[in-house]
């Protein structure tokens, strides 16, 4: 019967109701993880949507430049300066009313970019938080651990002194 698997000694039996770590806020870990993944996303649509206005931005920019330009040659030459300072005084209003429109855009894409940094950081520091606590849970279960494993070579020791014995 020695060689019969179906025999155990206290260690092993010992080993089988070793249960494994579980870690008792995972769900919640799990979730904010998913939560970090969806603000990332969203951060970068806000900084997308941010880029596109700082874009149009430029081109109203790179715009008034040109129609400085084109005025600027248009005086230069002389004809018909009435009517150029009339059409390029049009554009000019024209495009300051786009500047200031998509300025005022600008400032309120920036502060939806802030808040989702703002949202994402608090969930980063949260997701930290939850993994400092289940590392301390993790350094508890492994003391719990090696104080079963301690008691149970105490067991051992033991039987094998009473089997020792026993025999003598």
């Amino acid at each position: 019967m020695i060689g019969n698997r179906k025999t155990q000694t206290p260690r092993r039996a010992a080993r089988k109701k070793m249960k494994k770590f579980k870690f008792t806020l995972q769900s919640l870990y799990n979730y904010k993880l998913t939560v970090e993944k969806l603000q990332k996303a969203e951060l970068k649509r806000a900084q997308q949507a941010l880029q596109e206005l700082l874009d149009e931005e430029q081109r109203l920019l790179n715009a008034w430049d040109d129609n400085e330009r084109s005025l600027e040659e248009a005086l230069r030459k002389g004809e018909n300066v009435g009517a150029a300072l009339m059409e390029h005084d049009a554009f000019f209003r024209f495009l300051r009313d786009a500047l200031i429109e998509i300025r005022e855009k600008i400032v309120k894409a920036e502060e939806v970019v802030r808040e989702c940094q703002d949202r994402l950081i608090l969930t980063m520091k949260e997701i930290k938080t939850y993994l400092k606590l289940r590392d301390e849970q993790y350094q508890a279960w492994m003391k719990e651990v090696q104080a079963e494993e301690a008691k149970e070579m105490d067991d051992l020791v033991s039987f094998n002194v009473i089997s020792e014995e026993v025999r003598v």
